[in-house]
């Protein structure tokens, strides 16, 4: 609904003659590079640095021209406006995933990025951007011995007996193929970084920054530098497989109280900041209901393991591992029936500052019980001001009216979906501006807990999970009040008051778990 008015602005600008004419140059050099593309070329030519760049401005471009000529002229708002609107989504989000397919890397990242932003992005987009998730290009086994061997320093037959010849899985950044160790025999998962995503890393951000920049220009409205930002910011960090094993390792060592966990040990000797060697484990990704059916594991107890996993990392622990979608959590049931969960890919955490925690712990208790007072208060804390309710939204992907008249009295229905995107539509430029204004913890939170929520919602089992979000919002308030109670009085009624509510909180969890024939609506501002 608000695209009307941007294309309108854009048409008045004075930069609109040179976007265009600057943009008719490079859809015919985009031609040419189509041409190339069709004779038998060399892949490393087709990944050169300006014919990348050259590939993405021509997508831009088209995508410019496209909406700029399929909605002109047509009256708003009007069905027949809306219908275009619609084909043009659906026509540019095509363009976009055939970017990210072709360029790979970085580009298929943001991508799967672009496809939670459900409450930032028309449903065409986040629906075809999706595919991202499970179907990321594959690189060739030529290209994966190279890395191996260049990394290793010796041919990667004298390291494994077995290697298998296609991925298990293959991602933005990487693929995970299956192997043998020579001297032990043992079975283990190599995870091998795309040989041109390291090299092509500086070329692809700064074309992620001139797309935008155009973008901003043409629809100022939409404000997406935090998305450049974030991607300078984490692309480093993801790149070096050295990291990820270290924080494999402190991830392991934190969490070790949670049997239900799995962690692959790592095999540092055989690994590199490109190579990754580690245990393999057995399991199913958590999406697949067949599977979870089949071995007879309870869908509703593996999200509540969910639950308190990601609710510990943030609000007890401070160090969110910011990637669980699906192929990267396996589901495994043990020869004893215990069911454990398999956290892979341990490339990207977020450590957070106490003072954010407790801040952040502030914002779920208002949001539980509700208190509008208290929400509007901390989401000025965090930068956001006259848009709190937004904000609030946001964050628990629930309407306002949800908001405010408690989201644990009610599970999400299709009627609130359809809402929540109506509603999207007409405000994206203050979407923008949350986005925009929040601090950047927040990001990648938002991420997860979208991934989080996804999850819930493919196993059927919404909302089961906060109970255990519950629990440890009301644990990391508590002991970070206790942290800095200035008397010992203060100290013991806080933690009278921490017994108090989690003794309630755990009374509940009994009563539901004995009285699952009853509506699982969580009615939790009734307890914290």
């Amino acid at each position: 609904a608000a695209s009307r008015p941007l294309l309108r602005s854009f048409s008045a600008s004075p930069w609109r003659r040179k976007l265009l004419t600057g943009g008719a140059i490079v859809v015919g050099t985009g031609s040419a590079i189509e041409l190339y593309r069709s004779i038998d070329c060399a892949e490393d030519f087709r990944q050169v640095g300006l014919i990348r760049f050259g590939r993405a401005a021509c997508t831009v471009s088209r995508i410019v021209v496209d909406y700029k000529y399929s909605l002109y002229g047509l009256p708003y708002p009007s069905e027949e406006y809306l219908a275009a609107l619609k084909k043009c989504h659906l026509r540019c989000a095509d363009r976009l995933l055939e970017l990210a397919a072709a360029n790979g890397g970085v580009f298929v990242k943001v991508g799967q990025h672009a496809a939670a932003l459900e409450y930032l992005l028309p449903k065409e987009y986040t629906t075809t951007l999706a595919v991202l998730m499970n179907q990321a290009p594959e690189s060739t086994l030529d290209d994966v011995r190279t890395v191996v061997e260049e990394d290793l320093g010796c041919k990667l037959e004298e390291v494994f007996s077995e290697f298998a010849d296609k991925p298990v899985g293959a991602a933005s950044l990487a693929q995970v193929h299956v192997a043998r160790l020579r001297e032990t025999g043992e079975k283990v998962a190599v995870k091998v970084q795309h040989r041109r995503v390291k090299k092509n890393a500086r070329t692809d951000i700064n074309t992620m920054q001139f797309m935008v920049n155009i973008t901003d220009m043409v629809f100022p409205d939409f404000q997406l530098q935090w998305l450049v930002d974030e991607v300078k910011k984490n692309l480093p960090v993801e790149l070096d497989f050295l990291q990820e094993a270290a924080n494999a390792n402190k991830m392991r060592n934190a969490f070790a109280h949670l049997p239900f966990l799995k962690i692959p040990t790592m095999m540092i000797p055989l690994s590199s900041s490109r190579v990754l060697t580690m245990e393999f484990c057995e399991g199913e990704h958590i999406n697949k209901v067949e599977y979870l059916k089949e071995k007879g594991i309870d869908t509703g107890d593996v999200c509540r393991k969910m639950g308190r996993l990601i609710s510990e990392m943030i609000f007890e622990r401070g160090y969110l591992h910011s990637d669980p979608h699906p192929g990267n959590v396996l589901v495994n049931k043990k020869a004893n029936g215990q069911v454990e969960i398999v956290l892979l890919d341990h490339g990207l955490y977020l450590t957070m500052e106490d003072s954010f925690r407790k801040l952040y712990s502030r914002l779920w208790l208002a949001l539980l019980k509700p208190d509008q007072d208290e929400i509007k208060r901390v989401a000025d804390e965090m930068g956001v001001g006259e848009l709190y309710g937004l904000f609030a939204c946001i964050v628990t992907r629930r309407s306002w009216k949800s908001v405010t008249s408690g989201i644990g009295k009610s599970n999400m229905d299709e009627k609130e979906k359809k809402e929540l995107r109506a509603y999207a539509v007409t405000l994206i430029p203050q979407i923008s501006q949350v986005l925009q204004r929040m601090p950047r913890e927040m990001v990648l939170i938002l991420k997860t807990n979208d991934l989080l929520r996804a999850i819930e919602h493919k196993l059927g089992a919404a909302g089961g999970g906060y109970i255990e979000m519950s629990k440890c919002v009301v644990s990391s308030w508590h002991h970070l009040a206790i942290k800095s109670a200035k008397t010992w009085r203060e100290s013991l009624c806080l933690r009278l008051s921490l017994i108090y509510a989690m003794s309630r909180l755990i009374a509940y969890d009994y009563f539901l778990r004995f009285n699952s024939c009853l509506p699982r609506a969580i009615q939790l501002n009734t307890i914290v």
